[in-house]
């Protein structure tokens, strides 16, 4: 496998990316994979910042329990 960091917003990364899409339909054995590191950053920050402390998992648990009761 071979990987290869391209700048989709150059004119020659935007050529390159075409031909591999190109390629990709007509052949087998090659796959895209488009990866955005920014994206990648942000929607794991996000997720963290989403997760519940310690603290904050024990007062939920404790409010489910009273509701099942």
């Amino acid at each position: 496998m071979v990987t290869i960091k391209v700048n989709e917003r150059t004119k020659a990364g935007k050529a390159l990316i075409e031909t591999a899409r190109i390629m990709a339909q007509k052949y087998r054995g090659i796959d895209i994979f488009q990866e955005d590191q920014d994206l990648l950053e942000k929607m794991k920050v996000n997720y963290e910042s989403d997760l519940l402390s310690e603290e904050e998992k024990k007062v939920f648990l404790k409010e489910l329990e009273k509701l099942a009761e």
